[in-house]
């Protein structure tokens, strides 16, 4: 059970009774959409916590990979229902389990670089 506590949100005592939701990224490492993660998004983007199987899909088979600016985190994509539409799941090797740290829909394809 992930108890990790968000740097940025005081997580309720009641939410390490909580099952996450959890995929095994391609090399088997477990990644959890946990308290933090669903907080971020409902903050920033809470239209995507209607797709958090969409999301730990695109972590489980991405599309394509890319190491993240920030140490110990790597970006996952995969190419969204619309044509020319990716999603970008970021997600956090610090601890494990690891967890999605963020997802964002983008319009660029990543695997072209500029």
């Amino acid at each position: 059970m992930c108890q990790r506590s968000h740097p940025q949100f005081a997580v309720p005592s009641f939410a390490a009774s909580f099952e996450h939701p959890r995929t095994s990224d391609p090399e088997g490492r477990e990644v959890v959409f946990d308290v933090g993660s669903r907080l971020h998004l409902g903050n920033r983007r809470p239209w995507l916590l209607d797709h958090i199987d969409v999301i730990l899909g695109a972590v489980a088979r991405p599309d394509h990979r890319a190491l993240d600016p920030i140490p110990n985190r790597e970006r996952f994509y995969r190419q969204h229902i619309e044509p020319g539409r990716w999603l970008r799941v970021v997600v956090d090797y610090g601890e494990d389990p690891a967890w999605v740290v963020t997802a964002v829909e983008q319009d660029n394809d990543p695997r072209i670089t500029p």
